[in-house]
């Protein structure tokens, strides 16, 4: 089996074993939830008892209509709170305390004459509240042994599911264990290998053949070792053909990592700064202007009707315009500045050490008459017309984000009303300023 696939049964073992770990954890709360749910309410039973032995003290004290009624009201609660939830207590249990509750209504009932007089101590009183206090302990009695079960039966089912499930984990836990070691035995020997042949290859041998048993990955490079060995031995250079072509790789690798940084940082069809590099570039002019207490601008350019280019002349000669336009702007500003392209027909501007602002209205006024002179593109002359929102800094905001918000903004006022073609953020109405 390929070490690959064998990476991947561990990855599929220890995805299996958080899945399990979770359903266990998943029930034991679910099952923890439902017996603290059913003591809940076996407490709440408790509760209403205790509220009835309270009303028949008061009932003992103080013998009248009003005690009486409060008495019957306590025996309808405790019945009610058992037809709530049915499932608390048995059946059996629960219809044994809904008897006691009965009788204490009936007792009262039949009661109710002889204790209307003044409370006076004689036996038939004393027997009817030992009788109530029979009923009361009985049901407390009965609450309490439900209570009793249910924890009892809580602790075994959570000693059931911990010994179950625990044991699953263990098992699985093991296996991938052995599993893992033997991957990382296996590994360990085949790579002390690798590195021992590429140490004599360091040292000059070339003679020494490579050779591993098990068909895999690690063969695979192993035989590769070894074809290479076999080529070094036919086209072995001297040190100074050596040097040499370390020396081209190097600057090989160095262009290339130069090329792969501007790829990073430019849009490609525009070669202008993309979204990432410019918002990185203008991070640190901003941090640069409010160091030296100086103005800056930040230019939102959308070009108008761009869709109708594209519908009507085809996406070639539109992203011909984008060329022709990423240029002109390059060419509008100082080298200072800052052109890249957020997508689409959308150009964002970052003008940097402006004296006053109209140093800004000469930048945009060069920006307008350059985008409105025609635009030869393959055999079709093109006009077009763009629309500007400006973000001055500091006036306007400290912050790039805030200011590109803003510049977004006028620039979306200045597109829906097209005699504005440019606006500033700070001259938009009132209503239109955050």
């Amino acid at each position: 089996m390929k070490i690959g696939q064998q990476l991947s049964i561990v990855v599929y073992a220890c995805t299996a074993l958080t899945f399990i770990t979770l359903l266990i954890t998943v029930e034991l709360f679910y099952k923890q939830n439902q017996i603290q749910s059913r003591l809940d309410s076996i407490m709440a039973v408790h509760s209403q008892i205790d509220s009835l032995r309270g009303r028949l003290w008061l009932y003992r004290q103080y013998p009248s209509a009003q005690t009486r009624q409060d008495v019957n009201q306590s025996t309808h609660a405790l019945r009610a709170q058992l037809d709530s939830d049915e499932l608390a207590l048995p059946p059996q249990s629960a219809q044994s305390i809904r008897l006691a509750a009965n009788s204490i209504d009936r007792l009262l009932s039949v009661t109710a004459g002889q204790l209307s007089v003044a409370p006076s101590v004689d036996e038939g009183r004393l027997m009817l509240f030992s009788r109530f206090n029979v009923l009361l302990q009985a049901m407390s009695e009965t609450a309490f042994s439900v209570r009793q079960q249910v924890m009892h039966q809580s602790g075994q089912q959570q000693k059931k599911l911990l010994v179950v499930h625990g044991g699953v984990l263990v098992v699985l836990a093991l296996l991938v264990t052995i599993f893992v070691t033997r991957l990382r035995r296996r590994l360990t020997r085949r790579l002390k290998v690798l590195h021992s042949t590429i140490t004599q290859i360091k040292q000059g041998d070339l003679t020494t053949e490579l050779t591993l048993t098990d068909k895999d990955e690690l063969t695979e490079l192993a035989d590769h070792v070894d074809e290479m060995k076999r080529a070094l031995s036919h086209t072995m250079v001297d040190k100074k053909q050596l040097s040499e072509e370390v020396a081209r790789q190097t600057q090989q690798l160095r262009e290339q990592q130069h090329q792969l940084k501007f790829l990073a940082e430019r849009d490609e069809l525009t070669g202008l700064f993309n979204r990432r590099a410019f918002e990185s570039h203008v991070e640190v002019a901003v941090m640069r202007a409010n160091r030296a207490q100086t103005n800056a601008a930040l230019l939102f350019i959308d070009l108008n009707d761009f869709k109708q280019v594209n519908d009507t002349y085809g996406h070639g000669v539109g992203d011909e315009l984008l060329k022709v336009v990423g240029h002109r702007l390059k060419q509008c500003v100082r080298r200072s500045d800052l052109v890249g392209r957020l997508g689409g027909d959308e150009f964002i501007v970052w003008l940097d050490l402006l004296a006053d602002k109209s140093a800004l209205n000469e930048v945009i006024t060069r920006i307008q008459d350059e985008m409105h002179a025609p635009i030869q593109v393959a055999d079709t002359s093109l006009s077009l017309t763009i629309s500007i929102g400006v973000s001055c800094f500091p006036t306007d905001g400290l912050e790039l984000q805030q200011m590109m918000n803003q510049a977004d903004a006028a620039m979306y006022y200045a597109k829906n009303h097209p005699e504005a073609r440019c606006c500033l953020y700070s001259n938009l109405p009132t209503d239109q300023i955050k």
